[in-house]
């Protein structure tokens, strides 16, 4: 019998280890490895097999050796101090001396790690914050001011935590609020702390707003009666549990257990015999817990989900208490759900394919959400390629600054003014600065006009990698999502510019598979946060051709993930004589050109922008992306014009020394057009100039291409000759 359980147990963990999400693997292996330690003595010969098989799921999803190797190990440890103990089981638990020796002899096999801190010491550090602090409560409301607007913020009463949680007047430099995880006797293991500032908003102290001391796993915070048959209800945070509390207290008797999180729900011992409601949270797997927490199935365990109780924003008790009420929450909990009935209702909901169409009104459809131009939409990732120094990085300073102020600087429309994270992981952060400046001296953009909306992080040391490639495989920094997540979350950013692209992973970027997963990421914090970003990227060597979208260096699978791409190109000499700009006047201008639109038609015609030096206060120049719009080469020319040309072109052929088409023809009929526009030849852009004039007018019946016998030659050639005869009316005349 507890064989079959340990197997059991085990098949579970290593199926939850593989469907780890990005996000919350390293906790799915933790949780796993708790569970092995809480159930290890029931076939202690199995142990080694099964954490290799843990090991092995763990790296299959991207997780690195050394963080392994230290989870299990120390997840393993704090399952051990909490066993599990079956009914008519013979099985006895491992005394402390044996379990520390199997953990010994599996670290000195290098199956895991073990943990430096004991118990005892993680324990000791959190009961000594713990008495520190002192009680909340309204007799006190003027030494715990922070805790009570706190509470107060999240709609909760003062009373609702007298008892419960306690104040700490300076935990990392500061006021916090805090909550204890105590043991089955009541003793507290552990602490989860708030952070907050005086007048109780959430701070940060090295980037967290919230602190864990001791040892959570196993523990919880009770509130209520632990008679027997209470009911329970179990919330994953201690707000969510004083919301409960407060809804409840005086109406129905229950213990409300906090968890700490998700994989506490799977680790807390439930009596038997429980009638359990779980407050669950939109992402919180509910069968899984149920299967841990009904053990030989006589604990009923209901689920009810505030995200389905008809609210558009709430996610968990607290928000619901905050949005609906106590009364509706307390209603709430009455209308929670039977597992069972959970689980029929997702079988039900899942693989219902074929779905059949359904017509849709098209007014119904909601617009693609477009921030700025055709290159940034929200939830999307865009990609913004071009050779070394041709302005790229100009380029999305002056588009960050247009979406910031809402102006278009450009020309280019702004759809949705918004926040704007530049994040440029090759220049300095002193440069970056330099031509963020010069570009709002040039625009004219106040500070006041992008307060609150612009940010900017520069520098090769910031470290912001996203995936990781080396022998050991793919793996992908959720902690650095996680964090990108809370930020673009907090500051309500719209879009997220990184430059370069190549600088926020170490991975090969020929690999299709890890730039996958690379661009995959970035993708995911725009489907959590609802951003639009921007990559920026290198192009391979041309051999002196224009680039293309095919020729962004790497792998495929970056431009394939994109939906919209650019691609920027300095032009030559030869493409400015042809658009009629001297060789001076070229200097700075580039091309923009829409390699990809997946979401918008590409755009009718090349975009050019040109860089022009904007002097500091300190004398320095610094380039500044402008609008360029190429001289129009018929600019100034006029019907009369042409018929002039008609004249002097047919003179020509009456007088048997009619013009050629060929421009190295002594007789070049741009000879004709430029007298009639009076333009000097002997400058290369105006050259160009009167050779599109006169291929146009060709190409337009002004002038054409005819057969003439030339007598000198005794043969016949090809000439210049009047088309359809403008008119006098035409003209002007």
């Amino acid at each position: 019998m507890s064989h079959q359980y340990f197997r059991k147990i085990r098949e579970s963990a290593v199926a939850d280890i593989s469907s780890a999400g990005q996000g919350r693997r390293n906790e799915a292996l933790n949780v796993a490895a708790y569970s092995l330690g809480r159930h290890a003595h029931l076939d202690a010969a199995n142990i080694d097999s099964t954490i290799i098989e843990m090991h092995a799921a763990a790296k299959a999803i991207g997780l690195q050796e050394h963080e392994i190797k230290a989870t299990i190990g120390s997840g393993f440890q704090r399952g051990s101090e909490n066993p599990k103990c079956l009914e008519n089981s013979e099985q006895v638990p491992f005394q402390t001396s044996e379990m520390d020796r199997l953990i010994a002899r599996l670290a000195s096999k290098n199956l895991l790690i073990q943990d430096a801190e004991t118990k005892k010491e993680k324990i000791a550090k959190a009961q000594a914050a713990w008495e520190r602090s002192v009680p909340i409560s309204r007799k006190n409301k003027d030494a715990v001011r922070p805790a009570l607007l706190y509470l107060n913020s999240r709609g909760l009463r003062a009373s609702a935590a007298a008892g419960i949680a306690r104040f700490s007047p300076s935990l990392y430099d500061g006021p916090a609020i805090i909550f204890p995880a105590t043991d089955p006797q009541g003793n507290v293991c552990g602490v989860q702390a708030v952070l907050l500032t005086p007048d109780g908003q959430k701070r940060e102290h090295n980037k967290i707003n919230k602190y864990s001391r001791g040892s959570l796993t196993g523990n919880v915070m009770r509130i209520g009666s632990d008679e027997p048959k209470t009911a329970i209800i179990m919330v994953e945070g201690p707000e969510d549990a004083l919301s409960v509390h407060q809804a409840v207290s005086g109406h129905a008797p229950a213990q409300i257990i906090c968890t700490f999180g998700k994989s506490g729900m799977k680790t807390f011992n439930v009596p038997r015999a429980s009638d359990v409601t779980i407050c669950a949270d939109p992402d919180l797997d509910v069968e899984a817990v149920a299967e841990v927490l009904r053990g030989d199935g006589s604990t009923d365990v209901h689920v009810v989900r505030f995200d389905q109780m008809g609210s558009d924003t709430a996610k968990d008790a607290n928000d619901y208490l905050r949005e609906a009420g106590e009364d509706k929450l307390r209603e709430a909990l009455t209308l929670a759900k039977p597992i069972q009935q959970v689980a029929q209702e997702r079988v039900q909901g899942e693989r219902q394919w074929p779905t059949e169409y359904v017509h849709i009104d098209p007014a119904d459809i909601p617009a693609r959400r477009w921030i700025y131009g055709q290159h940034y939409i929200r939830s999307n990732v865009s990609v913004l390629a071009s050779a070394g120094g041709v302005g790229k990085t100009s380029l999305q300073i002056v588009e960050a600054l247009a979406i910031a102020s809402g102006r278009p600087l450009l020309a280019e429309p702004v759809h949705e003014r918004c926040a704007v994270w530049i994040i440029n992981l090759e220049d300095p952060l002193e440069e970056m600065q330099r031509r963020l400046v010069a570009a709002m001296i040039y625009y004219e953009v106040t500070s006041e006009e992008i307060s609150g909306r612009l940010f900017l992080d520069a520098g090769r040391d910031l470290n912001m990698i996203f995936v990781k490639q080396d022998r050991d495989g793919i793996s992908v920094n959720d902690e650095m999502l996680d964090y990108m997540i809370s930020k673009v979350t907090k500051n309500q950013i719209g879009l997220i510019m990184i430059d370069p692209w190549v600088g926020a992973n170490m991975i090969s970027e020929n690999d299709n598979i890890a730039m996958n997963a690379a661009v995959g990421a970035v993708r995911g914090v725009c489907d959590v946060t609802d951003c639009a970003s921007n990559l920026s990227h290198h192009i391979r060597k041309t051999n002196g051709e224009d680039a293309t979208i095919d020729s962004v260096r790497g792998a495929g699978s970056l431009v394939g993930a994109a939906r919209a791409a650019r691609v920027i190109n300095k032009i030559s000499q030869e493409e400015a004589l042809k658009l009629g700009v001297s060789e001076h006047e070229s200097q700075g201008i580039f091309r923009i050109d829409d390699g990809k639109a997946n979401m918008a038609p590409p755009a009718a015609k090349a975009v050019y922008r040109r860089l022009v030096g904007v002097q500091l206060p300190n004398q320095e120049y610094v380039g500044v992306v402008t609008q360029f719009k190429m001289p129009d080469l018929f600019d100034g020319v006029t019907a009369k014009h042409a018929m002039a040309a008609q004249r002097i072109v047919g003179k020509a052929e009456e007088h048997g020394d009619p013009y050629r088409e060929n421009m190295r023809s002594k007789r070049w009929v741009g000879l004709a057009v430029a007298e009639v526009l009076n333009i000097d030849l002997d400058k290369p852009s105006m050259k160009a100039r009167v050779r599109a004039i006169a291929n146009k007018w060709l190409a337009t019946n002004v002038l054409k291409v005819e057969a003439w016998a030339d007598k000198r030659a005794g043969r016949e050639v090809a000439i210049v000759a009047v088309g359809e005869w403008i008119t006098g009316e035409e003209a002007g005349l």
